[in-house]
């Protein structure tokens, strides 16, 4: 792993005159590959401009062959200035130079940003060779880097699980920062607070969330969330229209946290939070079971990896007249989405329930190599 220790890089040194021409010959030049550090300032002295290059002999070579025969220049050695105002706009950005080039490939590609923490994934199988003080090393310059690249991040866990237990859950080491997990994420104009050891949260459905909180939706609609968490579906619905939400999770600190993020968000809408296993609804001594027995408008099912064993409860609450279902799922490729319909189709058949019409039906994100996360709207009703 490299580090620098010294202060001292190489500079191309140019009348000011001729700062113009240089510019405009490395962005017709050396399009897609940066020749200047922008990380180090540049300095204006005596009637020069002195341009930090990046630490790269042959890039250095080329730069100096190509403008040989245009202006005149000086590469020297000297000292150097941090450029505290540069923004990173990439890991690969943050990291040039501060890692050995073995590692490079190894950066991650992707990270999830929730609140004030970052979680990052490494390539377990890539890095598995490499000798635990090179790789504790590395991983703490990839945090750093995030950090640097997202100013609001000020704590970086790595993610040592995949989502596992009825509570969807993930084991987390810290990285950098201070050892906490409870943040306030923001999103869509709703506040969340959560805890990331106690409560699942993923950020990669903003979109998602929106475009439901932005379907046709009347006024005084009841609508039943299955599976909650800390409320960012029936958070962002009750915050832009009136209508009624029985939001449940099987969780305790999921609801507690929704409880809280109800008091927090300013609300057109009611939410109802229940800790409890949605199925357990079907109980003859649950007392929702007569309140919400076929007097429902619209229902969401957020529970990709078992969403399906759930539709004889949706069908229990949906009114028969037809409703609205908001169902998601994992789905195998080839033709994801069709074999998702056909999956909800054959389930809603066993309760003698149909599809009256498609609304959407959609891949959000490949999932694996072999499968998809589907978002369907659907009509439902009895036949």
């Amino acid at each position: 792993m490299s580090n620098n220790k010294h202060k001292r890089t190489k500079f191309i040194k140019i009348k000011e005159k001729d700062g113009y021409s240089f510019l405009t010959h490395l962005k017709h030049h050396f399009t897609g590959f940066e020749i200047i550090d922008h990380e180090k300032k540049i300095v204006n002295k005596n009637g020069f401009i002195f341009f930090p290059l990046i630490e790269n002999k042959g890039f250095i070579k080329n730069l100096t062959k190509s403008i040989n025969s245009l202006i005149e220049f000086e590469i020297i050695s000297m000292e150097y200035e941090i450029n505290r105002r540069y923004k990173y706009k990439t890991l690969q950005d943050a990291l040039r130079n501060k890692i050995s080039e073995v590692f490079i490939n190894y950066i991650p590609k992707s990270y999830d940003i929730i609140g004030d923490i970052a979680i990052v994934e490494f390539d377990k199988e890539l890095l598995i060779d490499f000798d635990f003080e090179n790789l504790k090393l590395f991983k703490s310059r990839v945090a750093d880097a995030l950090k640097q690249v997202n100013k609001n991040v000020a704590i970086v866990y790595e993610k040592h699980s995949e989502i596992k237990g009825k509570f969807r859950l993930r084991e987390l080491t810290l990285l950098s920062g201070k050892n906490r997990t409870e943040t306030l994420h923001k999103e869509n104009n709703c506040l969340f607070k959560l805890d990331l050891k106690k409560t699942f949260f993923t950020p990669r459905l903003v979109f998602e969330r929106k475009r439901v909180s932005k379907s046709n939706i009347n006024e005084d609609e009841i609508i039943v969330d299955m599976f909650a968490g800390v409320g960012p579906f029936s958070i962002q619905l009750a915050r832009i229209i009136n209508v009624n939400i029985y939001s449940f999770d099987i969780n305790p600190s999921a609801i507690e946290y929704l409880k809280e993020n109800i008091e927090i968000n300013r609300l057109q809408g009611e939410i109802h939070p229940y800790n409890l296993d949605i199925r357990d609804i079907l109980e003859p001594s649950n007392n929702l079971r007569h309140i919400l027995k076929h007097q429902v408008d619209r229902i969401i099912m957020n529970l990709p990896e078992s969403s399906l064993q759930y539709v004889d409860v949706a069908c229990f609450l949906m009114k028969k007249s037809g409703g609205i279902l908001h169902n998601y799922q994992f789905s195998e490729k080839p033709n994801s989405v069709g074999k998702a319909i056909i999956n909800l189709k054959n389930q809603l058949k066993k309760e003698n329930w149909t599809i009256k019409e498609i609304l959407t039906s959609k891949i959000v994100k490949a999932y694996s190599p072999k499968s998809d996360l589907i978002a369907l709207d659907l009509v439902i009703n009895s036949l």
